[in-house]
């Protein structure tokens, strides 16, 4: 088969988690013999190879007007898919902003599935006229083209407001790293924390992730006066939200730590080994890697309480509303090591491997083909 794998920024996976999810199901796939075509933003890689690892690179221009770009980019992949329909036997979209690409394909005949991302149209940080035409996107999508969801609650959403069925296949987790008790030591000096005495919150400092409110919960909470200080990692740009943050670190002294994004797995692993507690604060719903990942290694995780993080942490995890964080942050500082159980629910329902299993069973129409059924309905959520 020939299968290309359409809407994300690209390869090597270096932004988000559609981006991760094709890097994992891609190189699944290409080792089993799959050809896969993965189509890049050009202008996000100075380097553009034509394969990565066994993968054949597509690269479109895109726009580097970062509203323009995934509308523009999903045309450009649009237009070659339609140029070149009769090499593909199964397409993969991803994000339902891609909606013209989604369309274009449609006309092609190719068939294809579309993974529908989270309630995008929800996030505080865009613009009327986009939170109409993305949820106007996912409506029409809805109607057109099958579906996967990466949680059960985003399919029940799903069929309820859009009347529209769809497979749940959720996502997995990267191998840890090893690292050195040395190199750990190292990491936690760099960063100004010690083990077991700070919070952790590793995301995108933006409205709906509520890094700000996270962070004044934990002031507000008095446990910098016991010696703990809250890390947040995941600073890129400046933007009315994202200054906020500075400034209330700014007033904090070494107590509330802002840092950039990192995308170090060494760095990262450890900084999740060693923290008190985790804090994911994602409200806009859907499975969240960055949430997958810290389950691996937090002893405790204290989640924003929506139904998506329930789905994800079952009665593992601790449960935030924004006007409760301060005796929310000390509840879950109080609360048992829960490192072992979140570990064992990560291997037993968030595997790559069966994840791709369930994606090459869509694009082949062989729904026995799943290693672990619970992974792919039988039939449609």
């Amino acid at each position: 088969m020939k299968i290309a794998f359409c809407g994300t920024r690209g390869l090597p996976a270096k932004y988000g988690g559609f981006e991760t999810a094709v890097q994992e199901i891609t190189s699944r796939l290409a080792a089993d013999g799959v050809e896969c075509e993965v189509f890049c933003r050009g202008h996000m890689y100075k380097q553009q190879p034509a394969a990565y690892e066994g993968r054949t690179l597509v690269y479109v221009p895109g726009s580097t007007n970062r509203s323009l770009d995934t509308f523009v980019s999903s045309i450009q992949t649009g237009l070659h898919l339609l140029s070149n329909r009769k090499q593909y036997d199964y397409v993969f979209w991803f994000n339902n902003a891609n909606l013209p690409g989604i369309l274009m394909t449609l006309f092609t005949g190719i068939p294809m599935s579309v993974n529908t991302d989270g309630l995008e149209w929800r996030r505080p940080k865009w613009s009327l006229p986009f939170k109409l035409y993305y949820f106007g996107a996912s409506a029409i999508i809805a109607k057109l083209c099958n579906l996967i969801s990466d949680s059960r609650e985003l399919s029940i959403y799903y069929r309820k407001r859009f009347g529209a069925s769809s497979v749940f296949i959720p996502y997995g987790v990267p191998q840890l790293p090893q690292v050195s008790s040395v190199r750990a030591a190292e990491i936690l000096k760099q960063y100004g924390v010690e083990p077991g005495k700070y919070s952790l919150q590793i995301t995108r400092i933006e409205a709906d992730n509520l890094p700000v409110e996270a962070a004044e919960g934990f002031v507000d909470s008095g446990l910098s006066r016991e010696g703990y200080k809250h890390l947040v990692i995941g600073y890129s740009h400046d933007t009315p939200y994202s200054l906020r943050l500075k400034e209330l670190a700014a007033r904090h002294g070494e107590h509330v730590l802002v840092c950039k994004a990192v995308y170090d797995a060494d760095v990262v692993t450890v900084l999740r080994r060693y923290c008190a507690l985790y804090i994911h604060g994602n409200s806009v719903g859907g499975t969240n890697p960055a949430l997958l990942e810290a389950m691996q290694l937090c002893p405790r995780v204290l989640a924003i309480d929506t139904p998506f993080s329930r789905e994800t942490l079952g009665e593992l995890g601790e449960f935030f509303t924004v006007g409760t964080l301060a005796s929310d942050f000390r509840r879950t500082i109080a609360a048992s090591d829960h490192s072992k159980q979140l570990r064992q629910r990560i291997e037993q329902l968030y595997d790559w491997d069966a994840v791709a299993d369930a994606y090459v069973a869509l694009a082949t129409g062989n729904t026995m083909a799943v290693k672990q059924p619970s992974l792919l309905n039988s039939g449609k959520v």
